[in-house]
């Protein structure tokens, strides 16, 4: 049977539960002071001064790509979005005097961002044109106010929507999905190359084993190669002569057929496009091959 907290207390008044403010001390009410007085920050910055608790992020800030001071032109992330999003939103309220005072922490906590991603962010944003520090905080102050740079964002959204109009609007990618589909248009570069250098050779490869006396000599080397490997290691010296001898033999005979049938052992190797890296993509010693064409197109 549960017992009731209410009845505890009207039984035994002197009693002090946990949930108590004198259990706790003077620690534990300084620790409630100060998240009424986080509650409060996030009423503020999340409340009526910032659109009644909804933050605006517009469409063109996801599919235009914004030129960063050392960086080049690329999309926004979607943290960097989000930051920006909180900003723009507390600037166009009139209550606000259009500009966002307060902390990187303080944004990072309302976005459910960590501190060190909302100060990059707030860089990037920075670098990008997009808002312009207005007031910096005093020695010993986090808080900051912040301007967005209201023509740059509107000429920036004003060509996203006359792009969309010509139908040359841009397509959003994250930068993991960029860096995926990168990855995957080159591996499907060197696979197509590596086909087209070794199909020719197959065929060829493919008409010999039509041969009765070459396919069957093929055997018997291949079938060799293994004992010749195990005879060596148990260093059996007989053994190992006679299969070496044996599979001389078989190799000649392949050589027999295949100048009968007219083709050269030079048919039987690929011509890979890339001699350093034999269409793989990779030299060998594990670093990458510059042979990839910027467009990834053969």
């Amino acid at each position: 049977m549960p017992v009731i907290l209410s009845e505890i207390r009207r039984r035994f008044p002197d009693l002090r539960t946990p949930d108590r403010p004198e259990s706790q001390g003077i620690e534990g009410a300084e620790r409630r002071h100060a998240r009424q007085i986080r509650r409060r920050r996030r009423v503020r910055y999340t409340g009526k001064s910032c659109g009644k608790g909804f933050v605006r992020s517009d469409l063109f800030l996801y599919q235009k790509e914004f030129y960063i001071e050392r960086e080049g032109s690329r999309f926004l992330t979607l943290s960097e979005i989000l930051v920006f999003s909180l900003m723009m939103t507390h600037c166009r309220n009139a209550a606000t005097g259009g500009k966002y005072t307060g902390s990187i922490r303080s944004i990072a906590e309302i976005l459910g961002l960590s501190p060190s991603t909302g100060f990059r962010c707030v860089d990037v944003l920075k670098r990008a044109n997009l808002i312009k520090c207005e007031t910096k905080a005093p020695n010993g102050s986090a808080w900051t106010s912040y301007r967005i740079n209201k023509k740059y964002v509107n000429s920036a959204e004003h060509a996203y929507n006359k792009a969309g109009k010509s139908g040359k609007k841009t397509r959003f990618i994250d930068l993991q999905t960029a860096a995926a589909d990168a990855k995957a248009d080159r591996e499907r570069f060197y696979s197509i190359a590596r086909q087209r250098a070794e199909a020719p050779a197959e065929q060829i490869r493919q008409r010999l084993r039509k041969d009765d006396q070459y396919s069957a000599a093929e055997r018997n080397y291949n079938r060799l190669t293994p004992k010749i490997g195990t005879y060596a290691a148990r260093e059996q010296i007989y053994e190992l002569k006679n299969a070496e001898k044996e599979q001389k033999h078989w190799a000649a005979v392949m050589a027999e057929r295949m100048e009968a049938l007219s083709i050269s052992p030079d048919d039987l190797r690929p011509r890979y496009r890339c001699a350093k890296c034999s269409d793989t993509g990779f030299r060998p010693d594990g670093s990458v091959c510059d042979c990839y064409p910027g467009s990834g197109r053969t």
